[in-house]
């Protein structure tokens, strides 16, 4: 019988839940689920690649991967990848400032630019203005939970009306008056549904901020054309920039 390779291992403490978690490396399989992901060009394909690399990678038995906000999954899965590829990322960006050529004309300078990213650097950027207590009216109010990897899947094969819907529904926590607290998991799906369809616009819109303002994985970086000399100061945001 062969034996068994070592692998390092590592703790982390999760941004949202605060939830401590221990996991390994990638190894060979789960770079390969990366690299097909990567060759498919699909955003889900991308996502389940993700949820099966964390899967894999994980060593706590009781880490429940769906129920976990996907900001926190999407963490840990940067330190995944900076704890078995590398830390730092190499982004290539096309310089679109306006110069002129030889003969006067107006174009764009399409430089490549490389930039290179640690991602041990990036932690979630957290809106100040960004709470899961919606305050509805004096006596009414929402507690909403941060969408997971089971949010996702409410989202396929129904219209974008249908997606909104669902995610809203399933990122309810519990609706409370002055009298109760109504958990969701004890209430009927259409039961949540009315009542989400019965609010005002202005309370609609209260609910829409909290996914507005939710907390984001997001990277100020400093561009700098060698070729036209044009500069500025990008933001890369979301995990779909750092997939590489």
């Amino acid at each position: 019988m062969l034996p068994k390779v070592d692998v390092p291992i590592y703790e982390l403490e999760l941004p949202l839940s605060k939830k401590k978690t221990k996991y390994r490396p990638f190894l060979v399989k789960e770079e390969k689920i990366l690299l097909m992901a990567m060759e498919s060009e699909d955003e889900n394909a991308s996502v389940l690649a993700i949820k099966q690399i964390i899967s894999n990678c994980c060593l706590d038995d009781n880490f429940d991967i769906d129920s976990l906000p996907l900001l926190d999954l999407e963490y840990m899965f940067l330190q995944l990848r900076a704890r078995s590829v590398g830390e730092v990322v190499n982004l290539q960006y096309k310089c679109n400032n306006k110069v002129k050529d030889e003969e006067g004309n107006e174009k764009e300078c399409n430089h490549i630019v490389p930039i290179d990213v640690n991602i041990l650097d990036i932690n979630p950027e957290i809106n100040p203005n960004h709470t899961n207590e919606i305050k509805l009216s004096d006596k009414l109010g929402i507690i909403m939970k941060y969408p997971s990897f089971k949010s996702l899947e409410l989202t396929k094969d129904v219209s974008e009306v249908e997606a909104l819907m669902n995610v809203i529904v399933d990122s309810i926590d519990n609706i409370y008056d002055t009298e109760n607290i109504y958990y969701a998991k004890d209430i009927q799906k259409k039961e949540l549904v009315d009542f989400v369809e019965s609010l005002t616009q202005d309370q609609f819109k209260k609910i829409q901020n909290f996914f507005d303002t939710l907390p984001k994985i997001k990277k100020e970086l400093k561009f700098e054309c060698g070729k036209c000399g044009y500069n500025e100061e990008i933001e890369v945001e979301g995990i779909q920039n750092f997939f590489v």
